[in-house]
């Protein structure tokens, strides 16, 4: 039988593991429950990777993204390991043929998303095979008290209900001791060893500047960067109008965020990871799980949503160990704008109770009855109808989605996007040869701004009704449209609906577990507070240690090369 040392020779090419490698993979042997916290790019896949191996084992990874789960898949293969991913665009008949080579041995690794492991028939599967370890990736997401709470990871708790004796490995870049807390006690993880490493990164140098031109700043950082970039920002249309004004000063430079084609964000990240082009603007959707170590500098064009976030991307620079920059370029209209966002992600109970009596008056439920009843919910008609700030109106929803009062689909807050593809002589020889597709797509091109530019969010029911026809013919006519290579379009999946679980009661009796609501927004203030601070470099003298003890580590040594170490020896010579 091999040693781990000789699998990590035979199948990544390492003579020696990373720091802290080695101690995850050995409490994983010795069948322990783990809590890992390694920082971005300190090889946590290989921590499940290589025990699987060794047990000769079968290994389920719970993610929650797809374009993650195709990457590890694609290099678990190029490494000759058997893999496959159950999500994203399979289908039932595909499905049903993995699942009968998994139950025939075929695979070690199976990936899937914490929605699929939720599915009663799929634990009954997953039953049937020799599981040796569930991997959790980015495991921050089960708690409440972290940035990127996520309730469909709240359902993990069946692990320890239906295998009791496969141990569990959960693993994050990102989580604050009381996120750390809530995992393993939302896990139900006993006698949990937790593991961590530093969270410095002492090749990285941290710099925030408020400027009075962020483009002017960001040219010259890009002049100065001998290397590849990643640069964030926050919506698909900045990532979009960034793109093209940086293509316009004749950068290399291609764009990638979620809504665009697959294949064309597959082909963006290969020429992006083989320098073809070198300078990536993106959403957050980009970076986890890429290894691509030689990235000389990660800018953020616009402020991320938490420390957690930056901390994590930013350290997709210089996986090398060779020198790099995290720079965070921000004007005041940004901090402003961030603080007014940051505002309304906690709506008052008042405002909460407000929306849960607009909403029955929406589906026109009576108080009393309603339990287990769908309804067909339009959020964009919802907050048009009652004169709604979405964000805030989403919020309180979700809050009362959370409380057990109702559950919405997948559909209700992610519409149909489009993006007009076709060129303009294009769009007007087709519409001459296809007059009743070219309405449509006239009708979308006068409705929403920018759908050249950028992906849009669509409503299929305010095209239909001003087409004055049905919602059948708009998206028979938009698939069409997409067929001919006018437009691309991503349907939503499946109809937008509102269950009410209960019979509706009335606002002001609605029960809301106030203490919990308390204790979370104290905790979301606080990381607030925590993110303003490292923003303005008040009362910290050093970007890297400040991120560290953010984290939990004790007494962290500074850095020494980050924009306030610097500024200090100069204020001290």
């Amino acid at each position: 039988m091999k040693t781990v040392q000789e699998i990590l020779k035979q199948y990544w090419g390492y003579d020696n593991f990373r720091p802290q490698q080695l101690a995850v993979i050995n409490a994983v042997l010795e069948g322990k429950e783990v809590l890992t916290l390694l920082p971005t790019g300190a090889g946590k896949s290989l921590c499940f990777q290589l025990p699987t191996l060794y047990q000769n084992g079968i290994c389920v990874i719970i993610s929650p993204l797809i374009a993650l789960m195709q990457d590890q898949v694609k290099d678990l293969v190029s490494k000759n390991m058997t893999a496959v991913n159950l999500g994203g665009e399979i289908n039932p008949a595909q499905q049903d043929a993995i699942l009968a080579d998994a139950l025939k041995g075929r695979y070690q690794f199976i990936y899937c998303s914490p929605e699929k492991l939720a599915q009663k028939s799929f634990q009954s599967f997953l039953q049937q095979l020799p599981i040796t370890l569930f991997a959790i990736d980015e495991a921050h997401c089960i708690s409440q008290w972290g940035y990127d709470f996520r309730p469909s990871y709240r359902k993990l708790d069946v692990l320890k209900k239906w295998f009791p004796k496969v141990p569990v490995l959960a693993m994050t870049a990102s989580a604050i001791p009381i996120v750390q807390e809530d995992i393993i006690k939302q896990l139900n993880l006993s006698n949990c060893t937790i593991i961590t490493d530093s969270f410095l990164r002492p090749n990285i140098t941290y710099r925030v500047q408020k400027v009075p031109v962020k483009l002017q700043a960001l040219r010259k950082q890009l002049n100065e960067t001998k290397g590849s970039s990643i640069i964030y920002c926050t919506t698909r249309n900045n990532v979009t109008q960034l793109t093209q004004i940086l293509k316009d000063y004749g950068y290399p430079v291609a764009a990638y965020h979620a809504g665009m084609p697959i294949a064309v964000r597959q082909e963006m990240q290969a020429n992006w990871m083989n320098n073809t082009t070198p300078i990536i603007v993106c959403t957050s959707a980009f970076g986890m799980g890429i290894n691509k170590p030689d990235v000389r500098a990660v800018i953020h064009f616009d402020l991320p949503n938490s420390l957690e976030q930056y901390y994590q991307e930013a350290g997709r620079a210089g996986r090398d160990g060779k020198a790099a920059n995290a720079i965070l370029f921000f004007q005041q209209n940004d901090w402003d704008y961030w603080t007014l966002l940051q505002e309304k992600k906690y709506p008052s109970i008042e405002i909460i109770k407000s929306i849960y009596q607009h909403l029955a008056d929406f589906v026109q439920l009576p108080i009393g009855i309603g339990e287990k009843q769908q309804f067909i919910f339009d959020f964009e008609a919802f907050c048009t109808r009652f004169k709604l700030d979405k964000i805030i109106a989403r919020n309180a929803l979700q809050w009362i989605e959370q409380e057990g009062h109702v559950k919405f689909s997948a559909a209700s807050f992610k519409p149909s996007m489009v993006q007009v593809i076709a060129d303009r002589t294009t769009l007007e020889q087709y519409e001459q040869t296809n007059p009743v597709a070219g309405v449509v797509l006239q009708t979308i091109l006068r409705t929403y701004g920018g759908i050249i530019d950028a992906p849009q969010y669509i409503n299929e029911n305010v095209v239909a009704t001003l087409l004055q026809r049905d919602i059948q013919f708009v998206e028979k006519t938009l698939l069409f449209l997409t067929q001919t290579g006018q437009i691309t379009y991503e349907q939503k999946d499946n109809q937008p609906v509102v269950q009410f679980l209960w019979n509706r009661t009335a606002a002001a009796f609605m029960k809301i577990d106030l203490d919990n609501y308390q204790l979370r927004k104290k905790a979301f203030l606080k990381r607030i507070a925590h993110f303003s601070t490292y923003l303005w470099g008040q009362q910290i003298e050093c970007r890297s240690a400040y991120l560290a003890s953010y984290f939990g580590e004790k007494n962290p040594s500074k850095c020494k090369i980050c924009d306030l170490c610097t500024a200090n020896q100069i204020n001290t010579l």
